[in-house]
């Protein structure tokens, strides 16, 4: 991926992340373990409904709340 491809795919976990979890308290070190997972799902090339399944599916595992 170049640098511009990367920022897209970031900015979408970015925004399922926040739309799909708001509220629910993980530790800091693991959210870049919830930007891995977003990330192999955007290159899988799933669309946002699906990445925001997904990242909310990985997020029940780790939470705290």
């Amino acid at each position: 991926m170049t640098k511009k491809e990367t920022r897209a795919a970031e900015a979408r976990v970015s925004k399922a992340y926040y739309a799909t979890c708001s509220g629910i308290q993980i530790d800091m070190m693991d959210i870049c373990k919830v930007f891995e997972v977003g990330m192999a799902a955007v290159a899988g090339g799933v669309d946002d409904t699906v990445l925001g399944e997904t990242i909310r599916a990985f997020v029940e595992t780790i939470r705290k709340n």
